[in-house]
């Protein structure tokens, strides 16, 4: 039987890309980071979880949601639409709308479907309207433009949709008012990262927020890794910065700082529902399980609770990051993501195992994630770090100082 010409030049390309070790495999574990997990069968400490908190490990957050499991069983196998709109989903919603101090929110089986479901949903839903009920049609094509470095989940929501779709340079406010002034006459949506999951280098929200309010377009944060992380009482990058209230559209992520699963879309009552009846990755796809929304909720109210938790988050960031700065490595950002560009694929595949040999689990990323001469060691700091973690992590960090390319300079 002939093989399918794309199946053939699909196999044709992965054996090109075996044969140059381009192909990295997934590590296993045995164990979640507590921060200890079981790797190739040794104990080694991860510095490259997401769970900047550790609340996945709270009894509290486990308790809750082997009850809701016990409860209404671990999937709900329909659409929210379609009977899988349970109780707590709404109050999870409601919980969540609180915290970011939102008028309504709308939770997602994952974070990258908010991101679809937002960005998709804000840029067809008028047009889906006047097509199926004849309301009154859109004003023109509308136009999407978004942070290069912005997640591959907003890039995702735009393509999907009918919209024209631009990038703006990173950071770069005044390419982003030169793009919004060339489709004046289109209505605009601006996406970005809070935090950038490659750098961790926050986005700048003020003049983001300047140049939108200019020119009428509307703003969307994804503020995935800036969710109980920044702001004083960990809502997020907008109160940061102190806009609360100035930013329309959030997106949050329940997996990282809140320890679970699913993602959800903030903004006032009438988008949220428009939203909710046109977004494909809300509408055309099964609803979050009962016990990840406990989960969240307990994780919530955890972090509303017990400020001391995010207080040893930023006491090991600060810890790790002066340890570098010793060793005259000047990563960017202030966070808890720190990133180390090692240059090409295998130099950072060779600082993995370099560091996996001194007991420390942080995984080399390789492309599609980064460009193939921007690889790296993403380190991330978690509030389940010790002192005497990071600072054996430090030691090991000098094995690889050779390879580091060290593209940042120390900022003024």
């Amino acid at each position: 039987m002939t093989t399918p010409r794309l199946l053939a030049e699909l196999h044709a390309t992965h054996d090109w890309l075996a044969s140059h070790d381009l192909l990295p495999a997934e590590q296993r574990t045995d164990s979640l980071p507590n921060p200890y997990v079981r790797l190739r069968g040794r104990r080694v400490v991860s510095f490259c979880s997401n769970n900047y908190l550790g609340l996945n490990h709270a009894p509290s957050v486990r308790a809750t949601a082997a009850a809701a499991l016990h409860a209404h069983g671990h999937a709900t196998s329909e659409s929210r639409r379609l009977g899988g709109n349970l109780r707590i989903l709404e109050q999870l919603e409601n919980d969540l709308a609180d915290f970011k101090k939102a008028p309504a929110a709308m939770v997602t089986a994952t974070g990258l479907l908010a991101n679809i479901a937002a960005v998709h949903g804000l840029l067809e839903a008028t047009h889906l309207a006047h097509r199926w009920h004849g309301s009154p049609p859109p004003s023109g094509r509308p136009v999407v433009i978004y942070d290069e470095m912005a997640h591959q989940s907003i890039r995702m929501g735009a393509r999907v949709s009918a919209a024209a779709h631009l990038r703006f340079r990173h950071n770069d406010t005044n390419h982003l008012s030169e793009l919004l002034a060339q489709h004046a006459g289109s209505p605009a949506l601006v996406a970005t990262d809070g935090v950038f999951s490659m750098d961790g280098d926050l986005a700048d929200l003020p003049g983001l927020v300047e140049v939108c309010e200019h020119h009428g377009a509307l703003l969307l944060v994804d503020d995935a890794h800036g969710t109980g992380v920044y702001g004083t009482d960990g809502s997020g990058t907008p109160h940061h910065f102190g806009l609360r209230g100035r930013i329309p559209l959030h997106v949050v992520t329940l997996s990282k700082a809140l320890a679970g699963m699913g993602g959800a879309v903030l903004g006032d009552e009438r988008t949220i529902a428009m939203l909710r009846t046109y977004a494909s990755g809300y509408r055309f796809t099964s609803s979050l399980p009962a016990e990840q929304a406990a989960a969240a909720i307990a994780a919530l109210r955890l972090l509303r609770s017990d400020h001391g938790v995010r207080e040893r988050l930023w006491t090991n960031v600060r810890r790790l990051r002066a340890g570098l700065t010793r060793l005259g490595i000047h990563p960017p950002g202030d966070g808890p993501i720190i990133p180390l560009r090692l240059g090409p694929p295998n130099s950072a595949a060779h600082a993995e195992q370099t560091l996996l040999a001194a007991g420390f689990w942080c995984a080399a990323v390789t492309p599609p994630a980064v460009a193939p001469d921007a690889c790296r060691i993403r380190i991330t700091v978690t509030a389940m770090h010790t002192e005497e973690h990071i600072d054996t992590f430090l030691n090991a960090i000098t094995k690889i100082i050779p390879l580091i390319s060290n593209p940042h300079p120390r900022s003024t």
